[in-house]
């Protein structure tokens, strides 16, 4: 089995509990505080490696009191930096969540979100997939990134353009397109880029702009489904919703992994629904053993 190439960042998620997320000048109490390990290609990448598939993650660290408090966290995980960058420390994500598990991010990007060719360029290419997210083409290594991309033509592309999607340079973002990846994101996300009324509607236009497989979460209700030979929504799965961060990250790293199994686009999709739904009944990004013990068996059920 050839691995999957993860491009993206580790960041230190700071989550913090609200009843409501704060008016101007409002004194607020928290219900609870916590730092972990996230960032979207972390999360993604975080099923592969629990799930012991084989993988890099090509994910930069600085150094500075963040990068420190990375490296610490990703040596508990038997896991390190890919790359160290000199003089320039992390960012922090500072994740609201409010009594509805409903996620507001404040993020500050420093090393993580960067990227250069030369980090790639002794290794062998054994890998077959490639995900990518939004934020690391907007950034200013941007080009460089879809630049590698370009001249990685025997790899499947996933690209997850996530919430700031309307925030990607356009030229950037019609570059991206026209590698024909394959296209992950959410049910808010597609219609507000689409200007769609319907989820349908939405992935038919993004089916016209990459003429690939095109995924968009629909929450609890599952994610719907559009490539050449198919079209139709996938039951999620019910579950107690604590909070929803790293949900997407870890649906589209749970499709990667089904389908280095073997398996099809729809059972993909239907192993990622219930990795989601386990993400969004735990606080945080990272799930538990426990969570991952569930995971496992679900998929061995299959």
């Amino acid at each position: 089995m050839k691995k999957t190439l993860f491009i993206g960042s580790t960041v230190l998620d700071m989550v913090v509990e609200l009843p409501h997320l704060p008016s101007l000048k409002e004194d607020i109490n928290t219900s609870a505080m916590n730092a972990a390990l996230g960032g979207c290609s972390y999360n993604a990448s975080s099923i592969a490696h629990h799930l012991s598939l084989p993988y890099i993650h090509c994910s930069p660290c600085g150094e500075g009191f963040f990068a420190d408090c990375i490296k610490q966290l990703l040596a508990a995980q038997n896991r390190r930096p890919f790359v160290c960058i000199p003089d320039l420390d992390n960012g922090c994500c500072l994740c609201l969540v409010d009594e509805q598990g409903e996620r507001t991010f404040i993020s500050h990007h420093g090393a993580e979100y960067l990227f250069d060719i030369e980090w790639l360029k002794d290794l062998h290419e054994d890998w077959d997939m490639i995900y990518v997210c939004g934020l690391e083409i907007e950034e200013k290594t941007g080009e460089a990134l879809i630049q590698y991309l370009n001249e990685s033509a025997h790899a499947e592309i996933i690209f997850a353009p996530g919430a700031r999607i309307d925030k990607i340079q356009p030229e950037r973002l019609q570059a991206m397109f026209q590698l024909r990846p394959i296209l992950h994101l959410n049910d808010d996300e597609a219609l507000a880029y689409t200007s769609s009324k319907t989820v349908n509607e939405a992935a038919d236009k993004l089916y016209q702009l990459t003429h690939n497989t095109v995924i968009i979460t629909c929450g609890s209700d599952g994610a719907y489904l559009k490539n050449n030979d198919d079209e139709k929504l996938i039951a999620g799965f019910k579950t107690d919703v604590i909070d929803t961060i790293g949900a997407g990250d870890s649906h589209i790293g749970a499709w990667i992994c089904a389908k280095k199994l073997g398996m099809n686009d729809s059972e993909a999709i239907r192993f990622a629904n219930y990795t989601a739904a386990e993400t969004v009944s735990t606080k945080g990004p990272a799930l538990s053993e426990q969570s991952y013990a569930k995971i496992k068996a679900y998929l061995q059920e299959m």
